[in-house]
């Protein structure tokens, strides 16, 4: 049997747009929002709040099914630290797969984080993320076309299609990660691509995306 956890890594010490995850955000925050959808995925095996801060770990009192994992201050320092430190808490999650879900994505929904556990129980990837499909015409560093190469191609609307990691979640096998603490082989299928909505898809980094992804939350509660 395919046994798969759901975690939230949480701080406050976001770097783009401080504290962001505790703000006003529509008549709530980020992370209660975050919270109470991970309170109520009862289709997966364990539901795993982790984090360092005082003010963090308070909140998770009112949400009777998820399990507090406690990490060690220096693992939510800023900054791209030591993989090993940052991760260490994942050793103690108790499933073969673990679903990394990011608590700034507010509108991605519990019927699209089913769809996405139902696809790894069919399927048995070594790992997955979430894409939304895109059109756009990418150059790399150098000014080299790297989507469309074709100079007939006058319309994006008709270009090929690609896939755009989303952020939204990331699912791993918890063997393989903990090896050497890489979430994929970036080989086909590792990983498989799991497509989102794309309105599910907004994800909050700055001032301005959190203030989109607050009108588009409102609208769609609103519905």
């Amino acid at each position: 049997m395919t046994t798969i956890s759901v975690l939230i890594n949480a701080r406050t010490k976001s770097s783009r747009l401080p504290r962001k995850l505790v703000l006003p955000f529509a008549g709530s925050t980020l992370i209660d929002i975050a919270l109470d959808k991970l309170n109520r995925m009862d289709f997966l095996d364990h539901r795993y709040f982790a984090v360092a801060e005082d003010e963090l770990k308070e909140r998770v009192s009112g949400y009777r099914n998820v399990e507090l994992l406690e990490r060690d201050p220096e693992a939510v320092q800023p900054g791209y630290n030591d993989h090993r430190k940052v991760f260490a808490h994942y050793e103690r999650c108790d499933s073969e797969y673990i679903m990394w879900l990011n608590a700034c994505h507010p509108l991605l929904s519990l019927d699209t984080l089913k769809r996405a556990a139902d696809h790894v129980r069919e399927t048995r990837h070594n790992s997955y993320t979430s894409v939304i499909p895109t059109t756009d015409w990418i150059f790399d560093s150098d000014g080299n076309p790297v989507t469309n190469t074709q100079a007939s191609m006058l319309s994006s609307a008709h270009s090929r299609t690609f896939y755009k990691v989303a952020h939204g979640f990331h699912i791993i096998n918890k063997a393989f990660f903990l090896k050497d603490y890489q979430y994929w082989t970036l080989t086909r299928n590792d990983p498989a691509l799991v497509e989102i909505p794309v309105d599910e898809s907004y994800d909050v980094n700055d001032r301005m995306e959190f203030e989109v992804a607050e009108a588009a939350y409102l609208r769609s509660i609103q519905a």
